[in-house]
């Protein structure tokens, strides 16, 4: 069995590095683009007048799905791994909630936008799919802020 294992893993390898390929999500998750994989619908045009409980050490963060050029994903990040307003003091990694289905404790961001139908093309510098700061308006609903400014 262990051989069997190992060329399998070989086979993996000799793929072309050029699209990354994220893996399935588990049988019986959802799959469609702008819902979680429990089914919760995280667009921005949604969800903009729902309450979301999000912890103080956490930001609500729009992502840009390739998918879904017109829509914003409602994201909750730890503030700690956004950059600041020149771009830096991003701590390295990450830290995100679901806003959908309240799931928690998200450390990968691959692990993440899986989670969220995030459909990626290429790995480098993914967290970038992490668009804008998302607040709240004179009428309570939350809106598109000001981009993150993410630097190399």
């Amino acid at each position: 069995e262990e051989e069997e294992e190992e060329e399998e893993e070989g086979s993996e390898s000799s793929s072309p590095p050029v699209s990354y390929q994220m893996k399935p999500p588990p049988e019986g998750c959802c799959t469609t683009d702008g819902f979680c994989q429990a089914g919760k619908d995280l667009r921005l045009v949604s969800i903009s007048n729902e309450h979301i409980e999000v912890p103080s050490e956490f930001l609500l963060v729009g992502a840009k799905s390739p998918n879904l050029p017109d829509h914003l994903l409602v994201c909750a990040v730890d503030k700690r791994f956004l950059p600041d307003d020149n771009g830096r003091n991003a701590l390295l990694g990450f830290s995100g909630n679901c806003v959908g289905c309240g799931k928690k404790g998200f450390c990968y961001f691959t692990e993440f936008s899986n989670h969220i139908n995030l459909k990626l093309t290429t790995q480098p510098k993914k967290q970038k799919h992490l668009k804008y700061y998302l607040v709240r308006n004179a009428q309570g609903a939350l809106t598109k802020g000001s981009i993150i400014c993410w630097k190399g």
